[in-house]
């Protein structure tokens, strides 16, 4: 069982059918990526397959496949900006809220934002 606060990195896969695949390489820490997937977010990726492509939707424990949280892995990817491709922890979410707060604050707020504010409120 690898350490909830440790960085890793992670591969996101997402076949969005016709219009395309949405692929990426990012470090992220277990318990973001198991928040992000619990909490069943919205990310907008926005029209990135094409215009009027539109892609959003729920992160799918699928899609996010661990890869390894080797210490020296992580740092050479940080140090030579290796990660690549699409991070759903970059985007903004669609119509995303916290039951009692106000919606507007998560808005223009990026997904990794909300993902450590309800962390946070754990």
């Amino acid at each position: 069982m690898h350490n909830m606060n440790k960085k890793a990195i992670y591969k996101f896969y997402a076949d969005c059918g016709r219009m395309g695949i949405l692929e990426g390489v990012l470090i992220s820490t277990k318990e973001k990526v198991d928040m992000l997937i619990e909490s069943e977010i919205e990310v907008y990726f926005g029209e990135v397959l094409g215009k009027h492509s539109e892609v959003f939707g729920k992160i799918e424990k699928e899609e996010l496949t661990f890869v390894s949280d080797n210490e020296e892995a992580v740092r050479v990817l940080e140090e030579h900006d290796l990660t690549s491709g699409f991070n759903p922890f970059h985007y903004t979410s669609t119509n995303f809220s916290l039951s009692g707060k106000d919606d507007e604050d998560f808005e223009n707020m990026i997904v990794d934002k909300i993902i450590e504010l309800l962390i946070k409120s754990k």
